[in-house]
């Protein structure tokens, strides 16, 4: 496996270093612990647009997580990193509903989950302006991105090389062996939620960022696994064969006195055997729309009177449902991604306007952001039905405020949406619903 052979050729450099200098006990002495405490809470109206609202519809959940991490100091340009995380599942919810997606149980496992996991081991070694990062660790980007929405985050067995030589530009290599879920394979989850993910013949992927020419902001990634199983990353299940995923974003401040900047996006994914409608397993499988799937978005940006203001668009083709970005987290890369509603659905436009503002008060910022989505009828029978998002609007209210003083580190945040569905069920039902949700969080980071 590349990933542990990777991993034992770093030990055994660190190792044999052991004996080349006492500075390496230097090293673990001087090294640094940080950490956080979590509390999150999930509650969710209950709604007949199920599939629309699945799996928030009626769920009423929370639940604690501690995370420590160690990094040594350096040596000779190593860093050895290491972090645990702990989560315990308070029982708000109903447990005497029949079967984990039933929405009597007011449950939902990515937040009800009672496990200890290892989120970070790894090795990194650097020089000059880059680094390389071997073994389990945390992913930011574009198309990859560990999860942070519930009380556990995802890792990534993998390797990393960043490279930071160019002028004004920065490259990530990324290999990844291995998914690391939230969850934990060992967790009271498992059953009703997703194991961690093997990748045979790995996950490859380039990122880039370019600030080269002033004002100009790009950003581009290329995306890469071939499984024979399906990929499962909810809310889009991929065929198995894998797929290929590219991303370009760039963003242009005008050089005026005036804020103002534009920005546009261009995804695209291409599946090998396409995309299936549910994680079943049948013969033949289900499969849903066609074999590729192109995302386009823009954005305009501005500030008056110390508001920042937000008018986005993203546009889906009729073919297929779009991936999103792999790691649990649906469509980061698009300007119109909500708490609930997700614009990686065949066939569905996109359009929302964000207002942002502090009121002047230091650590405390509001968000306020509106949505509504249209969806083609081809591209819901593309979907596979997985949601009818024609004539459906969202509001979102998000509220963060990160205390100083004395209580410097501990920050909290309300998340929360109200979603309206016109006849979510499809076909010729004239029923119309809505739903509430939201998400409560406390933190202390040290």
């Amino acid at each position: 496996m590349k990933w542990a052979k990777l991993s034992l050729v770093a030990v055994a450099a660190l190792s044999t270093m052991t004996f080349a200098s006492d500075s390496l006990e230097d090293a673990f002495k001087n090294g640094k612990v940080t950490g956080d405490l979590r509390f999150v809470y999930t509650g969710g109206s209950r709604s007949d647009a199920i599939n629309e609202t699945a799996p928030v519809n009626n769920v009423n959940v929370g639940s604690i997580a501690v995370e420590l991490r160690y990094v040594t100091d350096n040596f000779k340009g190593f860093n050895l990193g290491l972090g645990f995380q702990s989560a315990h599942d308070l029982g708000f919810q109903n447990r005497d509903a029949v079967g984990s997606k039933d929405p009597d149980s007011e449950d939902d496992a990515r937040n009800s989950v009672s496990v200890t996991l290892l989120s970070e081991a790894y090795i990194k070694y650097t020089i000059s302006k880059s680094d390389i990062m071997v073994g389990r660790q945390k992913i930011k980007t574009p198309l990859i991105m560990t999860s942070t929405a519930f009380a556990l985050e995802d890792s990534f067995d993998a390797a990393v090389l960043t490279v930071r030589e160019l002028p004004e530009t920065m490259i990530k290599l990324i290999y990844i062996q291995d998914w690391r879920m939230r969850y934990g394979n060992g967790s009271e989850a498992v059953g009703t939620t997703q194991q961690d993910a093997h990748f045979a013949k790995g996950m490859y992927s380039l990122f880039f960022t370019n600030k080269s020419i002033a004002g100009l902001t790009l950003d581009g990634q290329y995306l890469k696994t071939d499984e024979n199983k399906m990929m499962y990353d909810a809310p889009v299940f991929i065929g198995v064969g894998g797929y290929d995923e590219y991303y370009l974003q760039a963003e242009y401040k005008l050089p005026i006195n005036f804020p103002l900047s534009f920005a546009m996006t261009y995804a695209r994914a291409d599946y090998d055997t396409g995309v299936k409608t549910a994680p079943v397993a049948a013969t033949p499988p289900p499969y849903a729309g066609g074999d590729s799937a192109t995302l386009y978005g823009f954005k305009i940006a501005t500030e008056l009177s110390g508001v920042k203001l937000n008018l986005a668009y993203t546009t889906m083709d009729d073919e297929a449902n779009f991936p999103g970005t792999f790691g649990h987290v649906p469509d980061a890369i698009s300007y119109t991604d909500m708490l609930t509603n997700n614009s990686i659905f065949a066939g569905v436009d996109g359009y929302s306007i964000e207002a942002l503002y502090g009121f002047g008060i230091p650590g405390f910022n509001s968000g306020l952001k509106y949505a509504h989505y249209t969806q083609s009828d081809k591209g819901y029978i593309n979907s596979g039905k997985a949601m009818n998002l024609d004539g459906a609007d969202e509001i979102n209210i998000d509220l963060t405020y990160a205390f100083s003083g004395a209580l410097k580190g501990l920050s909290t945040r309300l998340w929360a949406g109200y979603g309206t569905y016109d006849h979510p069920t499809g076909g010729t039902s004239t029923k119309d619903d809505d739903f509430l949700y939201g998400r409560f969080y406390l933190s202390y980071k040290f």
